[in-house]
C-alpha cells in the first residue's frame, strides 16, 4: 500500500461513465484509436475495476480518473455501459490524485510481447495457433530462449502468416536446408528477407540462392546487413535482401539489381 493510499477512505462502487472525467494536469494523452478499438470490441469481462478520486458532490462531473481512461473512454465509445467498477478514492487532493496516479503507474506490471502471445495461444488465436502449427512441422518451436530450434520473431512470423501462410512455411523449411541447426537463421531480419524474396518471386532460381547463403553463415548475413545499414537507408530486413541478392549475383551468371527485389518486396 502506498503512503497515499494508506491516507484516505477507499470503496468500491458502480460508477456512472457520465460523472466521470480526465484531469489532463497529470494525466498521460488519450489514445483515441486504442479507445475506439477497446470500444468497438466491448467485453465487460475485460475491463476491470477502475480507481477514481471522488471531488465531492458540487463538481460535475464528479469523478476524476485515477487508472482507467481509455477503459472510460470506451465504455463512452461503445454506448454499453452506463455504469463501470471502481475503487472510489475519498479526500484526495489534486497533488494526491497525481502521485497516486505515479505509484499506480509504476507498480502496473506491464505486459510483454510474450506474455501477448502466451495469452493469445491460450486463448485460441487463429493466428499464434497457425504459426505454432508451422513451426512444429519443421520441428521449431515458437517460444523464448536460446535454444537452436527456437524462434523468437514474433514480429516477423506474425507479419509473413499476415500475407501468406505457405510462403511462411517456404520459408522456414528453406532456411532449415541452408543452415540446420543454427538459431541465427531464425532471426527477425534473415526471416523477414528470404520471405520477401521468395514470396515475390524476385529471386526465381531458389538452387542457385541456396547454393550462394550456404557459402555464408546467417551471423555473417546478419553481420554484413549491419555495414549495409551504414550505407543504404531502411530497415535491417531491407539491407538483408541486399546482402542475399548479392550473394545471388556472386553465385551465378546473370545479376540482379537489389533495388528491383526491394521494389517487388511487399
Amino acid at each position: 500500500m502506498t503512503t497515499t493510499e494508506a491516507s484516505h477512505d477507499v470503496y468500491v462502487d458502480a460508477v456512472p461513465v457520465a460523472e466521470m472525467f480526465v484531469d489532463r494536469s497529470y494525466q498521460r494523452d488519450l489514445e483515441e484509436r486504442r479507445a475506439h478499438r477497446i470500444g468497438g470490441a466491448w467485453d465487460r469481462r475485460l475491463v476491470g475495476v477502475l480507481d477514481v478520486s471522488d471531488r465531492g458532490p458540487e463538481h460535475h462531473p464528479r469523478y476524476a480518473i485515477i487508472n482507467g481512461q481509455h477503459r472510460w473512454a470506451a465504455a463512452s465509445h461503445s454506448g454499453a455501459a452506463t455504469h463501470l467498477a471502481a475503487n472510489v478514492h475519498v479526500g484526495l487532493t489534486v497533488a494526491d490524485e497525481a502521485a497516486l496516479f505515479r505509484d499506480i503507474d509504476q507498480s502496473t506490471k506491464k505486459l510483454t510481447v510474450w506474455d501477448r502471445w502466451k495469452a493469445r495461444r491460450a486463448a485460441g488465436d487463429i493466428v499464434v495457433t497457425g504459426i505454432d502449427q508451422i513451426a512444429e512441422g519443421f520441428g521449431l518451436k515458437v517460444a523464448q530462449g536460446s535454444a537452436s530450434n527456437y524462434i523468437v520473431c514474433l514480429s516477423a512470423l506474425e507479419y509473413c502468416y499476415g500475407v501468406d501462410p505457405q510462403y511462411l512455411a517456404r520459408t522456414l523449411e528453406f532456411v532449415g536446408d541452408v543452415w540446420p541447426g543454427d538459431s541465427a537463421g531464425l532471426k527477425h531480419g534473415v526471416i523477414r528477407a528470404l520471405f520477401e524474396i521468395l514470396w515475390s518471386e524476385a529471386l526465381p532460381d531458389t538452387g542457385r540462392l541456396a547454393d550462394a547463403l550456404s557459402e555464408l553463415t546467417p551471423t555473417q548475413v546478419h553481420a554484413r546487413a549491419v555495414e549495409s545499414r551504414k550505407i543504404h537507408d531502411g530497415q535491417h530486413w531491407q539491407c538483408t535482401i541486399r546482402v542475399i541478392v548479392e550473394a545471388y549475383n556472386r553465385a551465378g551468371r546473370g545479376k540482379v539489381d537489389p533495388q528491383t527485389v526491394l521494389r517487388a518486396a511487399s
